[in-house]
């Protein structure tokens, strides 16, 4: 089987804005957010490449730097190894921008990284956001494993580390939303947790040499 588009969504009217193409996924929201949906779906898939975005991906083309193309399934069944859908100026620092908008991110990825063993780079080349992306199987599988499950489990299982993530990312100043999220995750802000596994799969990509292309 060649490849799949999974749209994650969490409300039913969110199914209309998903490719005509993609296999939707209903999700509940963990402190995870998307990322406890790519450490189930990612590891069972059968196809060649996956990718696992959310049902914001249409909309969130429109802050691509450049011309993208449409996303079709021609586009996702191309030659590559990861397919961005997300781009930045050559100017974008990912990992000083997240410092400068989360008061806790450095120190905390920092600490993260070192405890799975991985080497944080002092910056990152080929920035990828919001999990908007196909790859190879093997290699988003490879991810997955070495990568995402384990900084998951330390999250859990660290006491020091928990802490840390669970802070208040500081998203609901940033972005003027004002959801409290105490009914669906237990706490009433958006902690640092989604925000520091999204920077998780630049750091792999460049750690391990993957090539990114872009969608353009």
């Amino acid at each position: 089987m060649a490849a799949q588009l999974v749209q994650i969504y969490y409300e039913d009217d969110q199914l209309k804005q998903l490719y005509g193409f993609a296999v939707p996924y209903k999700n509940e929201l963990t402190v995870f957010f998307e990322n406890e949906v790519i450490k189930k779906l990612v590891p069972e898939t059968k196809t060649d490449k996956i990718g696992v975005c959310s049902w914001r991906l249409r909309e969130k083309q429109r802050y691509y730097i450049g011309r993208p193309r449409p996303i079709t399934e021609e586009v996702i069944n191309g030659s590559y190894e990861v397919l961005s859908f997300t781009r930045n100026t050559k100017y974008h620092k990912m990992l000083a921008f997240a410092a400068q908008s989360h008061a806790h991110f450095q120190p905390c990825f920092n600490k993260l990284l070192s405890a799975i063993g991985v080497n944080c780079p002092g910056e990152i080349k080929n920035p990828i956001y919001q999990n908007h992306f196909c790859a190879r199987s093997d290699i988003y599988k490879f991810y997955v494993e070495r990568y995402l499950s384990r900084c998951m489990d330390t999250i859990i299982n660290d006491p020091i580390i928990n802490v840390m993530a669970m802070k208040d990312a500081n998203y609901g100043k940033l972005k003027g939303d004002k959801h409290d999220l105490t009914d669906k995750i237990g706490i009433k802000h958006y902690p640092m947790v989604p925000f520091l596994l999204e920077r998780l799969f630049s750091v792999f990509c460049q750690n391990e040499r993957i090539n990114v292309t872009y969608n353009d």
